[in-house]
């Protein structure tokens, strides 16, 4: 069998050979311009980046919502992430803003500080007791093949992970390619290490072996263990799961290439460990901060304030934009709000998301006389592409467009529409059905408005701030304002969806 994943690499190898072969192939017509080029050599121009994200003006008559500044909503964002890069520096395995941690609390108490500042009122942390929660407190992982041994920089150990035995495992490494029933023919995995390379569509949450049932695959033939790298190009930690709690580790793909290279030599042996733990008792926050105003309806800004590594689109760009409406309406006179608006920062979303499932718990009674609710998440990533043959990726000065949704009527829906063409909000051409994200247990419960993007570097360690354009953020805030406003003119009922007849006798 070990000859046989040897030979699956080699055919891989041979591909990737064929493809060299017909590329330097097809730019053979173009060597007397490579000629040419070294006795001309071309200027390499600079371009900044960050000066030339395209944004739209205001138009006449909003120039008020120019008070939601980008620039502003960044700091945010960078004191948000800052207590991420905390726990990655304090020595966390599983870093970021993880619930229930002290780090999430610390986020928790950043939106705590900026209601009250901004004098926000009935300012509170609504507290929701977690399930235990998984967390890796040792790993190690090598390779090795005849005298070479190798270890990776990007291991990481898949969320809810079996621990290994004391004094780990050693497997033989059965290579399955992307996880496909053809990849696993003729491959036992029983009792093996299945290492399966995986492509982001588009990200690591939706990836290709995870939409193929690859992984699960892997657990069902018995793996031993997992080892999976998603093919974004660089060297990324990346937050895959486990499927049925199979010991699970990812690798970035510098990694993986090392780790191809390897089984070229011959025959590779891992040995892996794992050791995790399970803390009990944790508990996690809603932060709510609320603007009265002159009726007794509401509508409810939202934003989840959990994140893997850095989180920066998701969701810190999300909160920013929360807290930059919060901030903005704060502003404005009481008289001339005609519904209270509850700004709340969610707790638990990648563990249940228990705030907006107590939302929905108590619908009858809080979203009464809810007119709107507005999910702030993933609002604002850079538009990306792979560079030829996936060496790397190149960067743009436009906004990845996003996902949307809107429930309610076609009222809502027009206000919606044309506020993100306004102010220019990129958006793909049709509504989404599967947009809802953190307000997925209530986004039927009353009218509701969402956008999000869950670009290629969501869930890894390049979810830097750079990552999050300035103009895309203010414009999703500004379009977002304009929403409020215009509702505002609207009684509830012209806001509620019209029902959907049900065919006779059902």
């Amino acid at each position: 069998m070990r000859t046989r994943t040897l030979c699956g690499t080699l055919a891989l190898g041979a591909i990737t050979a064929g493809i060299a072969a017909a590329v330097v192939s097809a730019q053979q017509p173009l060597a007397p311009g490579v000629q040419r080029a070294r006795e001309n050599p071309v200027t390499m121009h600079p371009h900044d980046l960050d000066a030339s994200f395209i944004s739209m003006p205001l138009p006449a008559g909003q120039e008020k919502y120019g008070k939601l500044d980008g620039a502003r909503m960044k700091t945010f964002v960078n004191e948000i992430t800052a207590v991420s890069r905390k726990s990655r520096d304090d020595g966390e395995l599983l870093w970021g803003r993880q619930a229930g941690t002290k780090y999430d609390d610390m986020v928790e108490g950043i939106v705590e500080a900026r209601f009250k500042e901004w004098g926000l009122s009935n300012v509170r942390r609504q507290y929701f007791d977690l399930e235990p929660q998984w967390f890796p407190t040792a790993w190690a992982f090598r390779a090795s093949a005849g005298s070479q041994t190798l270890t990776f920089k990007t291991i990481q150990a898949g969320r809810n992970s079996r621990p290994t035995p004391a004094g780990g495992l050693d497997l033989d490494v059965v290579w399955v390619g992307a996880g496909t029933e053809a990849d696993f023919t003729g491959r036992d995995v029983k009792g093996k290490l299945a290492v399966l390379q995986s492509f982001p569509m588009p990200s690591v949450v939706g990836h290709q072996s995870g939409y193929n049932g690859g992984l699960l695959r892997a657990a069902q033939k018995g793996a031993a263990a997992v080892l999976i790298n998603v093919a974004i190009p660089g060297n990324l930690l990346t937050a895959v799961g486990a499927p049925n709690g199979l010991t699970t580790f990812s690798f970035g793909t510098q990694d993986m290439a090392a780790f191809q290279e390897l089984l070229k030599t011959g025959p590779v042996k891992v040995h892996l460990e794992l050791s995790t733990e399970e803390r009990r008792g944790l508990r996690d926050a809603s932060v709510w901060g609320e603007l009265p105003g002159t009726s007794d309806e509401d509508m409810i800004i939202m934003a989840h304030h959990d994140a893997f590594y850095e989180g920066s689109l998701d969701n810190a760009s999300g909160m920013a934009v929360m807290m930059g409406l919060a901030e903005y309406y704060s502003k404005i006179p009481r008289e001339q709000r005609r519904r209270t608006l509850k700004f709340v920062t969610t707790s638990g979303h990648h563990v249940g998301s228990a705030g907006t499932k107590w939302m929905h718990d108590n619908r009858s009674t809080f979203l009464a006389k809810t007119a709107l609710m507005i999910n702030c998440e993933h609002v604002s990533a850079i538009q990306m592409h792979w560079d030829r043959f996936g060496a790397s990726v190149r960067k743009s000065d436009n906004i990845a467009a996003r996902r949307w949704w809107v429930f309610g009527s076609s009222a809502l829906a027009r206000i919606v529409l044309n506020s993100y063409k306004m102010f220019g909000v990129t958006i793909y051409d049709d509504m989404d059905a599967t947009t809802t994200g953190d307000m997925s247990h209530i986004d039927r419960d009353a009218p509701s408005v969402q956008l999000i993007e869950s670009a290629l570097y969501y869930h890894t360690s390049a979810d830097t701030p750079d990552y999050v354009p300035n103009p895309g953020m203010a414009a999703v805030a500004r379009a977002y304002a304009k929403v409020i406003d215009d509702v505002n003119a609207l009684d509830r009922a012209a806001l509620m969806p019209t029902p959907v007849a049900r065919p006779s006798g059902r």
